[in-house]
């Protein structure tokens, strides 16, 4: 009886506690909202509080979602969309690249990281391989695309060649394009030294594949239509840029590069911050395993020529391939990535490097005033394996074929 009497005065506790901690956030935004004191950031501070208590107390927090084109002055660097491939092809643009968003949007949490469902393989399960492959929180989702069967729109295949201009980059093999203000001399000068990483032989994993992107998806065929009602998101791995991190994991794995793949999901329900809540996580798994050395964040593009839907391709082997694209960030003087010039020294590596494997598999490199969590690690870099239009079969051959020559470049470091 006075157990159930002490539980009780513990919960009302609780409960006057929390809702004096909200009313405490409430007020202070209300009165400085109405003195003028406030500015927008702090409004959008104080949401992101009461967000994240409500959040804990199990309470709806939809309604303090914000579309990521609306962002305020809480985004260091608002990464631009892409512009056409080639300058001569205005007409083609390059959606979906992903946004940045703060360099310390991991202490501001809008949106509270879920817990592991049971559709998540369990943490320790691991596959072995010639060195290993540890696979984290791959979904056991069922098809979801089986409904898109209209053939309403159009999908036309292209390949990207070299650009040409003052911000075309040639190194031995491939390009870089060059959106900074860095000289391009300076570029290749930096772009032609050694990266500094240095790989360990063993069990110890090296390289972390992740997406923050997580369900971006392509088409299931290369029949030349697409359902204008699929808007290329899948949960299924077997659709999407999980099932290409797979392929490309298991490629280095299998090659002597021990290997993390973590398909956490970042982008649904909710897109908003998605890069805050990938940071969480891979700031999570360095600090779990120190030895990692390299992040590669997979996603893929998405190239459209007003309704048709452009699928980048090559041909390797007599085999069509899916061509990929590395972006590479550049610090914009602030100071938010205060070793890009390594990341960018691996980015010109890996290009040069992948494209004298395989020539025409690689789009000229994009380096640009970006931030995508590069900080991290002097090995951080985004990788687009090709595009919403193209056929999964394309892009899976494109992982396999990238995944031996990374494998053989990141062996060559050690």
């Amino acid at each position: 009886m006075n157990s159930n009497k002490s539980k009780g005065i513990i919960r009302l506790a609780v409960a006057g506690l929390t809702a004096a901690v909200i009313s405490f956030t409430l007020t202070g935004v209300a009165e400085n909202a109405m003195s003028g004191a406030m500015c927008s950031d702090d409004i959008i501070c104080g949401i992101k509080r009461l967000t994240m208590y409500s959040a804990t107390l199990a309470m709806p927090i939809n309604e303090f979602d914000t579309n990521e084109s609306t962002q305020n002055d809480d985004t260091v660097l608002q990464d631009k969309h892409e512009t056409s491939a080639e300058e001569t092809s205005s007409v083609d643009s390059i959606e979906e690249v992903p946004q940045s968003e703060s360099v310390t949007s991991s202490n501001t949490p809008s949106v509270m990281e879920s817990e592991p469902t049971e559709s998540l393989v369990p943490a320790a399960a691991h596959v072995e391989s010639k060195t290993g492959l540890i696979s984290l929180n791959i979904r056991k989702d069922k098809d979801d695309l089986n409904g898109y069967t209209a053939k309403d729109g159009i999908i036309q295949e292209k390949h990207y060649g070299k650009i040409t201009g003052d911000n075309a980059i040639d190194l031995k093999h491939g390009q870089v394009r060059n959106c900074t203000e860095m000289p391009s001399n300076v570029l290749l000068t930096e772009g032609t030294r050694k990266p500094g990483i240095r790989i360990e032989s063993g069990s110890d994993p090296q390289v972390l594949i992740i997406h923050t992107h997580t369900t971006e998806s392509y088409e299931r065929n290369s029949d030349g239509y697409y359902d204008t009602s699929y808007t290329g998101r899948s949960l299924c791995p077997a659709n999407s840029v999980v099932g290409v991190g797979a392929v490309l994991a298991q490629t280095l794995a299998d090659n002597g590069i021990s290997t993390i793949h973590d398909g956490t999901v970042f982008d649904d329900p909710v897109y908003n911050y998605s890069y805050s809540r990938s940071r969480e996580r891979i700031a999570e798994i360095l600090k779990e395993y120190p030895s990692i050395k390299v992040v590669l964040d997979i996603h893929r593009d998405g190239i459209a020529d007003g309704d048709v839907r452009i699928a980048p391709v090559t041909e390797i082997n007599g085999k069509k391939a899916a061509q990929i694209m590395i972006i590479c960030g550049c610090d914009d003087g602030t100071g938010i990535l205060p070793d890009y010039i390594h990341n960018l020294r691996f980015a010109t590596y890996l290009q040069n490097g992948i494209e004298a494997d395989n020539e025409g598999l690689t789009r000229p490199m994009l380096f640009d005033y970006r931030f995508y969590n590069q900080d991290l690690t002097r090995g951080s870099l985004v990788i687009e394996f090709g595009a919403l239009a193209n056929d999964i079969s394309q892009v899976r051959y494109s992982a396999e074929l990238a995944g031996k020559s990374i494998a053989r470049l990141l062996g060559e470091l050690m």
